[in-house]
Formats: structure tokens, C-alpha cells, sequence
């Protein structure tokens, strides 16, 4: 039955049964259902809520509404069982209160809110669990008919017999004890509440008749915008897709409130250990289909280079402006030292990400130099930054939640950084091929948001022995060779389990490369490094556990160590409670872990990781009576290095076990490394980790005027966004 019969027959009938009962029992008002063999069932049906989300005006439906008969009960005085007027009349507004409040809720479905056909016509990503709900059996019909209101069936016609008088009805679902009632007075008083409460219910059917005319109309001719969204609900005449088993787990712990259960402390990329179990039970292999484009066709809201226009035009187009150079931001300072910019990803802004790429959270923003130089006959500049980045979700809110990868990348060419960060827009690969290399990043079509998305770049090849949860980048630095080939490096690590906050346990780390600008990766197998024994399918060797996230750097260009080829390696265990060691490799040689070499303290030892020592300045105690003397090492959390051209010396950032982000110098990649300088405190930005350095700080690739900052992005754990900062290297 439609929902305007159903506010308007049902609701009606309700109000007459439901307050009859109520005065022969006097236990409040009853609930309409079936009232067993005698009924014949043509006008009852049970009440259900197809709101979607509570109703704090709602009551639930009280205990045994869904009960046939109404139960016998013990025989009371005629005065007890007699209602007064007072609670009568009570009664009465309650009813009409009902009456009213459902009208209101078929007004609120012009707005997006209430639903009266078990469909949503919207979500609202910040309240919604995401959890796609099946409409019962029963109420399918009636879904139908709701939607197609010039289909709808006509209204049943009531039969004159007495069978089917309401006031007979009614007594047929009186107790069958009641000794004192007063039948044909409480059945006057029924029918004298029926009289009255007839206009309210067919106003309230007068309203949502009209709403079904007309509103639902209305909303199946709006065309939804689905990249605003994370989540699109299925088109009313379409059916439901079958949510995918990732999806689901995202949404229950979305459901379960388990998102960000670690508050202002940064913990692990995605937060919980009950978090990332769930998440991998599933793995992340959504099928990734791709759409048919030309391949110059770019995906997102790029600017119209030239228009096809019949007959002459009146003026001409203006040129469309560059988001790189005219977005205007306000820099807001953090500290003495340091600017907060501008996000680079989320909703909104200078990116909009979530719009554009499907991005709605993520963290790292790793950086670095492509290598490649630009052709100046080409439209696009070849010379980028890349940037890769950890787990990634398609909502903003809740955050992480939503389609999930395991790792994503973006390229830029904005040599403005004053203003933040600008990606241009992506495209897609076809048949096999790539649409453009040099597009603002890879993408797939994604049928459950029904746009073009973010891609999983590095793919997990399952080296792991036991749980495996994700695979996360940590550092990156591109080699070019005789030839002016470039070659991208990407350095991970595969996550066994996310422990407390700031703590995890890691399989292995390994290294990935891409020769189409990181369009496709793949993983060196004589690359892994196992973080214990049986964590990995290759063997472990003593000393790679201090290896397990990475720090790549190039020498400066021209000096020794960059003609004889070395690439710096820093390394750290798991987590952000160890300390900071140092390797140096060929160049040629970085997929090959037994090529490299290890600083022990005064030199280097090669294909020995249990030689490294750790680099920065440690604590040393005395102990009692100078034996048991111990020395104590910074813990850090994720590291990024590079050789500054201001400064003249190598700086590393990275957090201490406060949250502050911290800068130290070198004059070289062994040290010794200065005392921590404080960036940003802890209390300043809650939850900050993973400092990221912009290679082109410093250098001629920006302006002059510019190059006394230093650009890197840094992760907030509580929105799970990436954020551009700029620290004036003149200041520290």
C-alpha cells in the first residue's frame, strides 16, 4: 500500500483501535495488527518506522504491539478500569500529536530527511554508517508504489457490513474477561474519538497524498551530484549493488564507533588493533575497472582549453585561471619559526580532493623529485614532484571510512608553494596502456562511488608470513640514468599489526620502482628485509629490524658522494619508539639489500646490518659507581632528510615522543646531528606526525624570494588529512 494510504487508512484505523483498547484495559494506547482468525486483515497492518535514523519524537513501539490478541488480564474494579475524561481527552492529543508528526515526516522528505519507502534519497556522510540496508519482503510493493505515485493502486473500499465496522472490531479485540466493562459505553466513547479524530487523519492524508504526487516526482527527477558524496544510495529503480566484504567492514567499524579511538594521539596510519583486524579480513582488491576515454582525456574539473561554437561568438573566452597561482591563502603561525599554509587533501580548498580524486583522507605525503626534465613541446610539464601517500579512504567523515587502499600517489608541478600545493587533474589508464603519465595522478573507475578515484599504486605481493594488514610507503627518490631515463624508488613496509598508539609490528620492509612515472610498481624480491624470523618469506638477517621504514637522500649535486653514485638510506625500527640508523648504497644497486653498507660509528661496513649503529646524539648514565654505564638514543617517529641548499648542511624531520616536530642539522649524512629544534609543538597541532620534506625547498626551482623556507607536509591523526607548512629556515 502507498505511503500516503498508509498514513492516511492505516493511521486512522490505528488511532480508533489502539485508543479503544486503551480504554478497556487501561494500559495506553494500543498498536494496530492482525487480531487473529476472526479478522479479516483487509484495513490492519503493523506499524513500522522506515525513518533510517532514530526520531527522538518517535516512541518505540511498546511491549507486545506485534502481539494478535490482546492478552486477558486479571479482573479490576469498574473503577479502575474506567478512564476519565482528563485521560481521554490526553489520549485524543496524543493522537493528533501522531498524526501531526507523521505529515511532518513526509514534509521532511522534500528536504533529504525522513524516508517513507525504505529507500534513502540522500546521506549525509558525517551521520551515516554507509551500511546499505535491504528492504524487507513485505514492504517492497509498497516501496513500488510510493515512487510511482501516478501508478498507484486505488484505495480499498470499506465494506458496510458489521464485520467491518470499526466499533465491531474493536470489540472483537477486547479481553475476553472483563466482567465490569461497560461495553456499549466504552464503545461510544470509541466511536466519539474515531469522530474526532477523522478530520486530523485526513488531513494528515490530504498531506501526504500531495507529497506523493508531487514530491517524489520531484526528487526522482533530481540529478544528484555523486562526486559531492563519498557514498552514492542506489537509484530507486535501479537495484542495489551488493556491498563489497571491505566495505562492509569499514562501515561496521564506521557503525561501531571504532574510527578514531586513539583521540589527539597519533597512532598507527588507520588507528586500532580491532580496527585494522577487521580491515583484514578483507583484503583491498576491489575490482577496478576502467572507463573508455580518449587518451588526452583528463578526469576532473579541468579548464575547457577551446569551445565548438555555432555561429560567431560575441566575445571571446576568457582565459581560465591557474588554482597554482591565483588561489589565495593567509599563513597561520604555529610557532616563531613556522606557517600552517593549506591542506593538500580533503574536501574542499585548494584541491579538493575529495571531489576531484575521490580522497577524502589520507596521511605521509611523501616527495620527491621525478628526475625528468621538461619538454617544452609538450603541453604538459614534465618535470614533477611525486607524492605517495598511506592508507586512503573515500570519506572525510567519519574518518577512515569508506573505499580503502592501501597507498596512492599525486604529481605536481607548482613551483608556488607559498600557497600551497597544487595537483592538476588525473586520468585513466586503457586497454593496458597509460592515458597520460604526467597527469595529476592515476586513477581507476570506482562502480561503488560511481566516479573516477584514487589507485593503488604499490601492490602488496604477498611476501609475509602470517597476518599481513597493509602496505604503506615510506620514503621515495628517483635515479636517472646515462641515458636521461628515469627510474622512481619507493621504499615500504608491510604491516603485520597496529599495537598501542605510535606502535606497530612490521613483516618486512622492501623497495618498489616504476618506469612510467609511477603510473605502475613493482617490488624487488632481493629488496625485503624480514623484521624478525618467520615474519617473512625471505629469511631474516640480524640487524634488518632497525630497517624497517626509510629515509632515501640524495648527496648534493656535484659533491664526491654524488659522483661515486651513493643514495643515503636512514632507517628505524617499526613504530615511533626507535632510534635512527644510516646505509648508503649504489645507485645502481638500491633493489639489492646485500649491496649495502652500514655506518658503524667511525665507518662503513658492507652487507652487514647488525653493524649500524645508531647517529643521533644519545644520553649516557653514569651508573653506580661507574658500572652499568648505559647510553640512551632519541626515539623518532617517521623521518624525512634532505640536503638543503640555504642551509648548506642535510636536515632531517621528524617527531619526538611528545608530538613535536622537530629539525635537526648535519654537515654530513652520519653527523653529528645537532639538538632537536622545534617546529611545532604537540599542544599547538594535536596528533601531528610524519614530517615530509618538499625537495624543491630551497633550490631554483622556486622563486628566489622563496628560498629561504623550507616547504614539507606533516599528517594530523584526528582528521586524517595532509597539510602544507613552511618553516623560515632564517629563524632557526
Amino acid at each position: 500500500m502507498g505511503a500516503s494510504a498508509y498514513i492516511g487508512r492505516v493511521g486512522g484505523l490505528a488511532v480508533a483501535l489502539g485508543i479503544g483498547v486503551a480504554v478497556a484495559t487501561g494500559q495506553g494506547v494500543a498498536w494496530a495488527g492482525p487480531t487473529g482468525p476472526d479478522s479479516t486483515g483487509t484495513e490492519e497492518s503493523t506499524t513500522t518506522d522506515t525513518d533510517g535514523n532514530s526520531n527522538p519524537e518517535t516512541k518505540p513501539d511498546p511491549p507486545g504491539a506485534d502481539t494478535p490478541t490482546v492478552p486477558s488480564t486479571p479482573a479490576k474494579s469498574t473503577a479502575d478500569q474506567t478512564p476519565s475524561l482528563t485521560a481521554l481527552a490526553s489520549r485524543a492529543n496524543e493522537v493528533v500529536s501522531s498524526l501531526t508528526r507523521a505529515a511532518e515526516r513526509g514534509i521532511a522528505v522534500t528536504t533529504g530527511g525522513a524516508r517513507t519507502s525504505g529507500k534513502a534519497t540522500g546521506q549525509k556522510p558525517a551521520q551515516s554508517s554507509g551500511v546499505d540496508q535491504a528492504p524487507p519482503e513485505e514492504t517492497k510493493q509498497e516501496e513500488k508504489e510510493s515512487v510511482e505515485p501516478t501508478k498507484a493502486k486505488p484505495a480499498a473500499k470499506k465494506s458496510s457490513g458489521p464485520a467491518d465496522n470499526p466499533v465491531a472490531r474493536f470489540a472483537r479485540r477486547l479481553p475476553t474477561v472483563t466482567p465490569h466493562i461497560d461495553a456499549p459505553a466504552t464503545q461510544h466513547a470509541a466511536a466519539n474519538l474515531v469522530d474526532a479524530a477523522q478530520p486530523a487523519a485526513a488531513a494528515g492524508q490530504h498531506a501526504a497524498d500531495t507529497l506523493t504526487q508531487h514530491t517524489f516526482r520531484t526528487l526522482s527527477a533530481v540529478k544528484i551530484d555523486e562526486a559531492s558524496i563519498p557514498v552514492m544510495a542506489a537509484a530507486v529503480e535501479t537495484p542495489v549493488e551488493k556491498t563489497s566484504v571491505p566495505r562492509l567492514l569499514t562501515n561496521l567499524v564506521s557503525v561501531l564507533g571504532l574510527g578514531a579511538l586513539a583521540g589527539n594521539t597519533p597512532g598507527a596510519p588507520v588507528g586500532t588493533p580491532i580496527v585494522m583486524a577487521l580491515l583484514a579480513l578483507g583484503t583491498r582488491r576491489e575490482s577496478e575497472s576502467v572507463t573508455t576515454l580518449s587518451k588526452t582525456a583528463a578526469v576532473g574539473n579541468a579548464p575547457v582549453a577551446t569551445l565548438a561554437l555555432t555561429g560567431a561568438p560575441t566575445a571571446a573566452l576568457a582565459a581560465p585561471s591557474d588554482p597554482s597561482t591565483s588561489y589565495v591563502v593567509t599563513p597561520v603561525a604555529v610557532s616563531g619559526n613556522t606557517w600552517k599554509i593549506t591542506q593538500l587533501t580533503g574536501p574542499g580548498g585548494l584541491n579538493n580532493t575529495q571531489s576531484r580524486f575521490g580522497v577524502g583522507g589520507t596521511d605521509l605525503g611523501i616527495m620527491w623529485d621525478n628526475g625528468i626534465s621538461d619538454n617544452t613541446a609538450t603541453a604538459v610539464n614534465e618535470h614533477q614532484v611525486l607524492m605517495l601517500f598511506g592508507d586512503t579512504f573515500s570519506n572525510s567523515s567519519p574518518v577512515r571510512t569508506g573505499v580503502w587502499r592501501n597507498n596512492f600517489l599525486f604529481r605536481s608541478s607548482d613551483n608556488m608553494l607559498s600557497n600551497g600545493i597544487y595537483v592538476q587533474n588525473g586520468s585513466v589508464p586503457i586497454d593496458g596502456t597509460t592515458a597520460d603519465d604526467f597527469s595529476g595522478a592515476p586513477l581507476v573507475y570506482n562502480s561503488e562511488l560511481n566516479q573516477n578515484i584514487f589507485k593503488q599504486v604499490i601492490a602488496n605481493e604477498r611476501y609475509a608470513v602470517g597476518n599481513d594488514v597493509t602496505i604503506i610507503p615510506t620514503s621515495a627518490i628517483s635515479v636517472t640514468d646515462a641515458n636521461g631515463n628515469a627510474r622512481q624508488y619507493a621504499t615500504f613496509m608491510d604491516v603485520r599489526s597496529w599495537d598501542s598508539a605510535g606502535r606497530w609490528t612490521t613483516n618486512y620492509s622492501g623497495v618498489a620502482f616504476s618506469d612510467d612515472n609511477g603510473v605502475t610498481w613493482h617490488v624487488a624480491k632481493e629488496s625485503i628485509r624480514a623484521s624478525a624470523p618467520g615474519y617473512s618469506t625471505v629469511q631474516y638477517v640480524s640487524g634488518n629490524q632497525n630497517f624497517q621504514q626509510f629515509a632515501l637522500v640524495k648527496p648534493p649535486a656535484g659533491s664526491a658522494d654524488a659522483q661515486a653514485g651513493w643514495v643515503y638510506a636512514y632507517g628505524t625500527p617499526s613504530g615511533r619508539n626507535g632510534t635512527v640508523y644510516l646505509s648508503r648504497v649504489n645507485q645502481n644497486d638500491i633493489l639489492d639489500a646485500s649491496k649495502y653498507q652500514y655506518w658503524n660509528g667511525t665507518s662503513w661496513t658492507p652487507g652487514t646490518p647488525s653493524a649500524a649503529k645508531p647517529i643521533l646524539p644519545g644520553t649516557t648514565s653514569s651508573g653506580f659507581f661507574g658500572f652499568g654505564r648505559t647510553t640512551t638514543y632519541p626515539s623518532v617517529g617517521e623521518i624525512s632528510v634532505q640536503y638543503n641548499e640555504y642551509e648548506k648542511q642535510y636536515i632531517m624531520l621528524t617527531t619526538d615522543p611528545a608530538g613535536n616536530v622537530v629539525m635537526r642539522k648535519a654537515n654530513q649524512p652520519q653527523g653529528p646531528w645537532s639538538a632537536p629544534i622545534t617546529l611545532v609543538s604537540g599542544t599547538k597541532m594535536p596528533g601531528a606526525y610524519a614530517p615530509m620534506i618538499h625537495p624543491w625547498s630551497s633550490t631554483q626551482n622556486v622563486p628566489e624570494s622563496d628560498r629561504q623556507y623550507l616547504y614539507w607536509n606533516v599528517s594530523t591523526w584526528n582528521n586524517y588529512e595532509v597539510t602544507t607548512m613552511r618553516t623560515d629556515l632564517s629563524l632557526v
